[in-house]
């Protein structure tokens, strides 16, 4: 495992190797105070070796290429044809959110307030390579990051990014603005429980006026939720910005992202649902995840003819041998006003 960091004049960062992670980040605002908006695992200093190389040191902000991995349970009715053509041959493909989320990236300093990582992909997977810079932004609590992708032969696969954000213990007391938005998906797959507040494969038209699976109203954009849940949301049509406004500790982090490549935000507000190993029902945090895929079902469901895509909502990217796909993206956080 190797680690870098590296220190600015308004914050520090730390890159970790392990998936290319990350985290924790800290930022100084404008009135001094130092802020950490990104989560970091609780787990992530414990021995979790038995774990999938992704959870064992979760934390902060990576690529996911290919996005998702392939259901182990059926999906409901309207999605069957697309997860019948769901078996995709890929050694990268094989890990959830793909190899790069699984194993060691080469990271190292690439000039004063800028860090670089890069990974290879098997020999054998029409992915050739990705690879990241990050920047500190002198003057400002921001990071600017650019990804690239290389496509080693023809593909069309799911494609996002991953950050996660910490969430306070008060219930309602980060508030979200997503901006305008042409729905909210629920994920067709609830979790075995069930532990999901939603009724899976529903479609919404606004995130803060949700149906429950009781029939209450949910408010979606003030979190965390009280009680246990795990909530996976796909917000569809949106701008390419979406800020969270911290009332406790009274800031605002902004995440801002190229919508004409990642279409849709999914959201993973994990509610300390999950009892198993290693979330033990004390992981808090939400994903605010841009992506061009059908949730996190995996490169077989999103690159078949899907719900989302029937309805016009990007699901792949389509690739050809030898392309380079560079995309550009932010994270800042300011006093709330």
């Amino acid at each position: 495992m190797q680690n870098l960091s590296m220190l600015w004049d308004r914050g520090e960062a730390a890159l970790q190797s392990l998936g290319g992670m990350l985290g924790p980040v800290s930022f100084i605002l404008e009135d001094g105070r130092s802020v950490s908006p990104l989560h970091v695992a609780p787990w992530a200093n414990e021995d979790m070796a038995d774990q999938p190389a992704i959870l064992q040191r979760l934390r902060g902000e990576w690529p996911c290429v290919p996005f998702g991995a392939v259901p182990d349970r059926p999906l409901p009715e309207r999605w069957r044809e697309a997860q019948g053509r769901a078996v995709i041959s890929d050694p990268a493909f094989e890990d959830p959110h793909g190899f790069g989320s699984n194993h060691h990236w080469a990271i190292s300093a690439g000039g004063d307030g800028e860090l670089v990582a890069e990974i290879e992909y098997p020999r054998e997977s029409v992915i050739k390579s990705l690879q990241r810079r990050i920047v500190a932004v002198t003057g400002k609590a921001g990071l600017e990051f650019e990804l690239t992708i290389t496509a080693r032969r023809d593909c069309e696969i799911p494609i996002g990014l991953h950050p996660c954000f910490a969430l306070p213990e008060t219930p309602g007391a980060i508030r979200l603005h997503t901006g305008p938005h042409s729905g909210v998906w629920t994920h067709p797959l609830d979790e075995r429980q069930p532990l999901s507040r939603f009724a899976e494969d529903q479609c919404f038209t606004n995130l803060s006026a949700l149906k429950s699976r009781d029939g209450d109203e949910v408010d979606a954009t003030a979190l965390p939720f009280a009680g246990q849940s795990e909530n996976l949301l796909l917000v569809t049509g949106i701008e390419g910005r979406l800020a969270l406004d911290n009332l406790e500790q009274n800031y605002c982090t902004v995440l801002e992202w190229d919508r004409e490549i990642f279409p849709s935000l999914m959201l993973w507000i994990s509610n300390r649902g999950r009892s198993q190993r290693p979330w033990l029902n004390r992981h808090l945090a939400l994903g605010a995840e841009p992506v061009r895929a059908a949730f996190d079902l995996g490169v077989g469901i999103s690159v078949a003819s899907n719900p989302l895509n029937q309805a016009g909502v990007p699901t792949a990217w389509r690739f050809t041998a030898g392309e380079s796909l560079t995309t550009r993206y932010s994270i800042s956080a300011s006093v709330l006003s």
